[in-house]
Protein backbone atom coordinates (compact mmCIF):
# COMPACT_ATOMS: atom_id res chain seq x y z
CA UNK A 1 0.00 0.00 0.00
CA UNK A 2 1.52 3.82 -1.22
CA UNK A 3 0.85 6.15 1.28
CA UNK A 4 -0.12 9.48 -0.82
CA UNK A 5 -0.95 12.01 1.78
CA UNK A 6 1.93 11.60 4.24
CA UNK A 7 0.98 14.47 6.28
CA UNK A 8 -2.48 13.34 6.33
CA UNK A 9 -1.06 9.59 7.64
CA UNK A 10 0.73 11.47 10.22
CA UNK A 11 -2.04 13.07 11.87
CA UNK A 12 -4.00 10.66 11.03
CA UNK A 13 -2.21 7.69 13.33
CA UNK A 14 -1.62 10.78 16.11
CA UNK A 15 -5.76 11.42 16.09
CA UNK A 16 -6.04 7.29 16.36
CA UNK A 17 -3.94 6.90 18.73
CA UNK A 18 -4.73 9.56 21.23
CA UNK A 19 -8.46 8.21 20.60
CA UNK A 20 -7.64 5.18 21.19
CA UNK A 21 -5.08 6.11 24.14
CA UNK A 22 -8.05 8.01 26.06
CA UNK A 23 -10.65 5.78 25.38
CA UNK A 24 -8.78 3.07 26.83
CA UNK A 25 -8.51 5.39 29.96
CA UNK A 26 -12.30 6.02 29.65
CA UNK A 27 -13.14 2.38 29.92
CA UNK A 28 -10.33 1.51 32.71
CA UNK A 29 -10.55 4.31 35.27
CA UNK A 30 -14.02 5.67 34.63
CA UNK A 31 -15.23 9.32 36.17
CA UNK A 32 -17.63 8.88 39.28
CA UNK A 33 -19.69 11.52 37.49
CA UNK A 34 -21.94 9.88 34.79
CA UNK A 35 -22.60 12.68 32.12
CA UNK A 36 -18.76 13.45 32.74
CA UNK A 37 -18.13 9.74 31.37
CA UNK A 38 -20.25 9.99 28.88
CA UNK A 39 -18.76 12.91 27.27
CA UNK A 40 -15.31 11.73 27.52
CA UNK A 41 -16.41 8.31 25.89
CA UNK A 42 -18.41 10.37 23.16
CA UNK A 43 -14.64 12.66 22.55
CA UNK A 44 -13.26 9.35 22.85
CA UNK A 45 -14.99 8.05 19.90
CA UNK A 46 -14.97 11.24 17.56
CA UNK A 47 -10.96 11.44 18.06
CA UNK A 48 -10.81 7.90 17.12
CA UNK A 49 -13.20 8.19 14.16
CA UNK A 50 -11.18 11.53 13.31
CA UNK A 51 -7.92 10.19 12.88
CA UNK A 52 -9.22 6.76 11.56
CA UNK A 53 -10.82 8.92 8.54
CA UNK A 54 -7.75 11.00 8.29
CA UNK A 55 -5.28 7.74 7.92
CA UNK A 56 -7.43 5.68 5.48
CA UNK A 57 -7.40 8.78 3.39
CA UNK A 58 -4.17 8.74 3.34
CA UNK A 59 -3.96 5.55 1.34
CA UNK A 60 -6.53 7.37 -1.50
CA UNK A 61 -4.94 8.68 -4.04
CA UNK A 62 -8.43 10.62 -5.22
CA UNK A 63 -9.11 11.84 -1.73
CA UNK A 64 -5.33 12.94 -1.28
CA UNK A 65 -6.20 14.80 -4.70
CA UNK A 66 -9.55 16.29 -3.73
CA UNK A 67 -7.65 17.37 -0.26
CA UNK A 68 -5.00 19.22 -2.10
CA UNK A 69 -7.19 20.82 -4.53
CA UNK A 70 -9.05 22.17 -1.56
CA UNK A 71 -6.20 23.37 0.46
CA UNK A 72 -5.10 25.09 -2.74
CA UNK A 73 -8.78 26.74 -3.33
CA UNK A 74 -8.57 30.64 -3.62
CA UNK A 75 -11.61 31.42 -2.01
CA UNK A 76 -10.62 28.57 0.74
CA UNK A 77 -8.02 30.56 1.39
CA UNK A 78 -9.37 33.93 1.60
CA UNK A 79 -11.70 32.63 3.95
CA UNK A 80 -8.95 31.12 6.21
CA UNK A 81 -7.15 34.13 6.08
CA UNK A 82 -9.74 36.44 6.54
CA UNK A 83 -10.97 34.25 9.52
CA UNK A 84 -7.50 33.90 11.33
CA UNK A 85 -7.25 37.77 11.15
CA UNK A 86 -10.38 38.51 12.79
CA UNK A 87 -9.65 35.81 15.51
CA UNK A 88 -6.48 37.36 15.99
CA UNK A 89 -8.18 40.75 16.38
CA UNK A 90 -10.60 39.56 18.76
CA UNK A 91 -8.44 37.63 21.19
CA UNK A 92 -5.99 41.39 21.13
CA UNK A 93 -9.21 42.98 22.36
CA UNK A 94 -9.99 39.66 25.17
CA UNK A 95 -6.39 40.39 25.95
CA UNK A 96 -6.77 43.70 26.52
CA UNK A 97 -9.82 43.65 28.35
CA UNK A 98 -8.19 41.05 30.94
CA UNK A 99 -5.31 42.96 31.14
CA UNK A 100 -7.63 46.31 32.44
CA UNK A 101 -9.65 44.08 34.20
CA UNK A 102 -6.09 42.46 36.35
CA UNK A 103 -5.35 45.80 36.89
CA UNK A 104 -8.54 47.32 38.33
CA UNK A 105 -9.42 43.76 40.60
CA UNK A 106 -5.59 44.39 41.67
CA UNK A 107 -6.05 47.67 42.41
CA UNK A 108 -9.39 47.40 44.51
CA UNK A 109 -8.81 44.16 46.32
CA UNK A 110 -4.66 43.56 46.56
CA UNK A 111 -5.35 40.13 45.94
CA UNK A 112 -2.38 38.04 43.83
CA UNK A 113 -4.43 35.91 41.91
CA UNK A 114 -5.80 39.18 40.19
CA UNK A 115 -1.92 40.61 39.82
CA UNK A 116 -1.56 37.03 38.03
CA UNK A 117 -4.34 37.92 36.05
CA UNK A 118 -2.71 40.86 35.24
CA UNK A 119 0.91 39.35 34.63
CA UNK A 120 -0.53 36.77 32.10
CA UNK A 121 -2.68 38.95 30.23
CA UNK A 122 0.08 41.72 29.58
CA UNK A 123 2.81 38.69 28.50
CA UNK A 124 0.59 37.84 26.17
CA UNK A 125 -0.17 40.76 24.64
CA UNK A 126 3.85 41.26 24.39
CA UNK A 127 4.23 37.50 23.55
CA UNK A 128 1.66 38.40 20.42
CA UNK A 129 2.96 41.84 19.79
CA UNK A 130 6.39 40.34 19.27
CA UNK A 131 5.42 37.39 17.08
CA UNK A 132 3.15 39.86 14.65
CA UNK A 133 6.71 42.18 14.35
CA UNK A 134 8.72 39.06 13.43
CA UNK A 135 6.24 37.78 10.94
CA UNK A 136 6.23 41.22 9.76
CA UNK A 137 9.71 41.48 9.11
CA UNK A 138 9.84 37.89 8.14
CA UNK A 139 7.10 38.62 5.04
CA UNK A 140 8.58 42.02 4.45
CA UNK A 141 11.68 39.98 3.17
CA UNK A 142 10.16 37.34 1.43
CA UNK A 143 7.70 39.43 -0.28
Amino acid sequence: MKIYNKKGFVWGLCWTLAGAFCLYRDIVSPDDFFPQQIKSVALSVLMLAMGLTGFIRAFSRSATRQDRIEALDERNRLVRLKTDALTLRILGYVQLFCLALGILAYAFTQNIVFGCLFLFSGLSITLTAVIAIAAAIYYEKRV
